[in-house]
């Protein structure tokens, strides 16, 4: 009897290729059937603004607290290597991007490398199963919290011939941000 993932006592499995079947040639080289990687993102529901006590009686820092899915092929959450961009936008009322006084954008950039195990270590949330950032927001720009803004989040697989993310048209679409206060 042969059971998926196990090969008969004495065959050569190489962990880095498919399962041994009989009558299969156990061929080293193999690429994997199917390994699991991301192939799309989500932008949480439960990415939000807080504001966080400081040191200071009475003064708070306000945090955009991010949570990133990566997603597998099966539409599971899954951990990769690679980096992430987060941009933050703001939206006026007819949900165009507001500007500053320069014709700039106004919104903020942050990019993070995950690359490194202690950067995993620092940003997975096991029980969420997603990725967390804390993005400090300038105690100037503290009034974006009235705007409506949106979080657009852009992965780069460190695998070579990977695309980035997003790929699926769902995750293409800019994720409102609420307000627990």
């Amino acid at each position: 009897m042969w059971v998926a993932g196990c090969a008969p006592k004495g065959t050569p499995v190489d962990p880095d290729t498919r399962a041994a079947r009989p009558g299969d040639d156990n061929n080293a080289s193999a690429l994997p059937r199917w390994y699991p990687h991301a192939v799309d993102l989500r932008v949480h529901p439960a990415s939000r603004y807080v504001l966080e006590d400081k040191f200071r009686e009475g003064e708070k820092d306000l945090l955009l607290e991010a949570r990133i899915e990566l997603l597998d092929e099966f539409n599971e959450p899954v951990k990769d290597t690679g980096r992430f961009v987060i941009e933050l936008r703001l939206l006026n009322d007819n949900g165009r991007i507001v500007l500053d006084a320069e014709g700039r954008q106004r919104g903020f950039r942050w990019a993070f490398d995950l690359t490194s195990a202690e950067a995993q270590r620092d940003h997975w949330d096991p029980i969420a199963r997603a990725y967390v950032f804390s993005l400090k927001i300038d105690p100037e720009e503290k009034d974006l919290t009235e705007f409506r803004t949106v979080l657009r989040v852009t992965f780069d697989p460190a695998w070579p011939d990977m695309p980035t993310l997003p790929t699926g048209e769902k995750a293409r679409q800019p994720v409102e941000i609420r307000t627990d206060w």
